[in-house]
């Protein structure tokens, strides 16, 4: 019998423990404070030390409003951290999933993967914390039931929106970009493991804002659908 590919392993995994997680998605915003960079590391501070019981949600937005976030995600450093799993070549994997969490602790694939090679290491503690921080950090992004846009998911990065449909075992299978009530959304078709279809809906003023500030420094605005505060 084959063995089940690394996104299987993980979107199988994940649905194991997303419905205990999803209770952080819920949380209120918080005060936005004079110091976005300080804020920031005091939260992750107290994340490291709390995981996986935290407000998984007010630490990805904190990260999303220091002044050195461009939205574009790790790149090629997630590419590769990619293929090692998917060759079976955990070592690799798994160093290159803990540096990119030395960088960027809110990265919901770096997480699943690391947990993927934790478990084959026989190292289930870290697995399992890896894993519930990785479920966590994806409800935090569903506000939603994420299929229209008053529903929509709420992303502070376009590779957030990959690792979410990753994380429910369903390929994207094509994208568009939609405006609906003064907001814009990525509408991301997919289909999942069963071959079933369905249209996720991602708001992305945050991520077009951050983007934008990334090429115009202090541009930054943020905006949310109806009823959810990104």
């Amino acid at each position: 019998m084959r063995s089940p590919t690394l996104a299987v392993t993980l979107a199988l995994a994940l649905c194991l423990t997303l419905p205990a997680a999803a209770v952080a998605a819920t949380a209120p915003a918080p005060v936005l404070p004079a110091d976005p960079e300080t804020h920031y590391q005091a939260l992750l501070a107290a994340a490291k030390a709390a995981a996986p019981n935290v407000d998984w949600r007010e630490l990805r937005l904190a990260y999303s409003r220091r002044p050195n976030f461009n939205g574009m995600g790790p790149g090629d450093a997630k590419k590769r951290m990619f293929e090692a799993g998917e060759t079976g070549d955990c070592v690799t994997a798994l160093s290159a999933a803990k540096a990119l969490l030395d960088q960027t602790y809110v990265d919901i694939d770096a997480h699943l993967v690391a947990a993927f090679c934790e478990d084959k290491a026989g190292d289930k503690v870290a697995a399992q914390l890896d894993r519930d921080i990785g479920a966590g950090l994806v409800a935090s992004v569903r506000t939603g039931d994420g299929l229209s846009p008053a529903s929509a998911f709420t992303p502070i990065d376009v590779d957030e929106e990959y690792a979410v449909m990753r994380a429910l075992g369903a390929r994207v299978t094509g994208q568009s970009l939609i405006q609906s009530g003064g907001h814009a959304y990525d509408a991301l078709s997919c289909i999942d493991q069963a071959g079933h279809q369905a249209t996720y809906y991602f708001l992305i003023d945050r991520v077009l804002a951050a983007e934008s500030a990334a090429l115009k420094p202090g541009s930054v605005s943020e905006g949310g659908p109806p009823g959810h505060s990104p």
